[in-house]
């Protein structure tokens, strides 16, 4: 097992080098816009509060305006706010402030009000929306001034600045088990404080908003700890329980492995396919010999040249008696045994249907001789798919000559060998 593993990494060293770069870029990219995005979020839910707390503050100019009516002890109904009398009072509507409130703030938090209410500090009545038992057995008028004093919400009346509305930590509220954050605010009146708004806030509300934000900007910013980067923040007008805002590793690469993947395929398919295209522009498919029409430009820009020109004998015979595809595979064949004479670096190139062109660098003419006559040897000594082939050989070895003048001369070499017998090389 060992070594199937470590056959396997060698084997595919190159991709999971490339992989491991193409993720790299992929998690670092995302990792980043999402640490952008976590900035946009942050504005977001401070956008939420705002507007809630603006709203908030609205309802306060609602409740000094709004007239009194007298009502005794019971409970009523105003456009499905309840109202809860405890003696008889001269009591204000509440009403149509608060389900315009209501309408406002479901706006902006996708319907994650829980209840909206307001308590008098007489506890002669309260409004609820809805109403629940809970509140009737925790709000009177030694806890209502005790949520103002706690909060740090007395006497707001006096600052110009700062937060007059609080943001509480995030509780469970007896006897619903619910998870809970309160918006509260305090309306004075002549230095009095007359009512306490409350709103309560289902705390899924910043969930929702996150799951929102994934939706419309493709991210993966979770919330709480452990995170590969995190970023903690108060919300406005709130002392404690801040958001945690990060990117979880695994998340992230998660998200990231199979574009990274798929990233790596496009890469190298890429590669082949353009590896396979200028393969094709460079070499003859047949004998992978460089193609005259790509090499040729560079020969005429050569001054010395050590040339030979390779044809086969007598190969229209070949063709004729069996065949072009027993003509082609004599080709294969021939060109196979010309590359096992040659050196990587020496140039073949096929400049016709059976002739070839060799040009080598750092050679003496008597090495080239010796170079042509071992090709020459090499391909009539043993039989090709059963045919005696041999081939004439024409070079040259000279400096400072035109390409045109060394292959002319090149070529009356060949020419030379084959009306001299064939199966033989003759230097210029």
């Amino acid at each position: 097992m060992i070594i199937t593993v470590n056959g396997f990494f060698k084997k595919n060293v190159l991709q999971l080098k490339l992989f491991t770069v193409f993720f790299i870029i992929c998690s670092s990219l995302y990792l980043m816009y999402n640490i952008f995005n976590i900035n946009k979020l942050q504005k977001q839910y401070v956008t939420t509060l705002e507007g809630i707390y603006s709203g908030a503050r609205r309802f306060g100019s609602f409740y000094n305006n709004t007239g009194t009516v007298n009502l005794t002890k019971g409970q009523y109904i105003f456009n499905n706010v309840s109202v809860i009398v405890n003696s008889p009072v001269e009591a204000k509507i509440l009403s149509k402030g608060i389900n315009k409130l209501r309408s406002q703030i479901d706006k902006l938090t996708d319907n994650h009000i829980w209840t909206i209410a307001v308590f008098e500090t007489s506890s002669h009545y309260s409004h609820f929306d809805p109403l629940r038992s809970v509140y009737l057995k925790i709000y009177d008028h030694i806890v209502l001034n005790s949520i103002v004093k706690n909060e740090g919400l007395k006497d707001t009346y006096q600052s110009f600045y700062g937060c007059n509305i609080k943001l509480t930590d995030i509780y469970e509220e007896q006897g619903t088990n619910a998870i809970i954050r309160t918006v509260y605010y305090p309306i004075y009146n002549n230095k009095k404080l007359d009512a306490l708004l409350a709103i309560d806030l289902n705390n899924s509300i910043f969930k929702n908003i996150l799951d929102t934000f994934h939706r419309n900007k493709m991210t993966i910013i979770s919330m709480g700890n452990n995170n590969l980067y995190q970023k903690s923040e108060l919300l406005p007008c709130s002392e404690v329980d801040p958001i945690h805002l990060g990117i979880n590793f695994y998340t992230l690469f998660k998200i990231t492995f199979l574009p990274s993947l798929l990233f790596m395929f496009l890469y190298l398919s890429l590669k082949k396919l353009i590896i396979n295209k200028n393969f094709i522009l460079r070499y003859d498919q047949m004998t992978h010999f460089y193609r005259r029409d790509y090499y040729e430009n560079k020969l005429l820009n050569q001054h010395d040249f050590n040339l030979l020109i390779i044809d086969i004998d007598h190969f229209k015979k070949v063709n004729d008696t069996y065949g072009h595809e027993m003509g082609d595979k004599v080709i294969r064949d021939v060109t196979k045994r010309i590359n096992h004479c040659i050196r990587k670096n020496d140039i073949a190139i096929r400049w016709g249907g059976e002739e070839f062109m060799l040009s080598f660098n750092n050679i003496t003419s008597h090495q080239l001789t010796k170079k042509a006559q071992q090709i020459c040897d090499a391909i009539a000594l043993y039989p090709i798919l059963d045919l005696d082939i041999t081939v004439s050989i024409g070079g040259i070895s000279t400096t400072n000559t035109d390409f045109n003048d060394a292959y002319k001369a090149a070529d009356q070499a060949l020419y030379y060998s084959k009306n001299n017998g064939r199966n033989q090389v003759t230097i210029a």
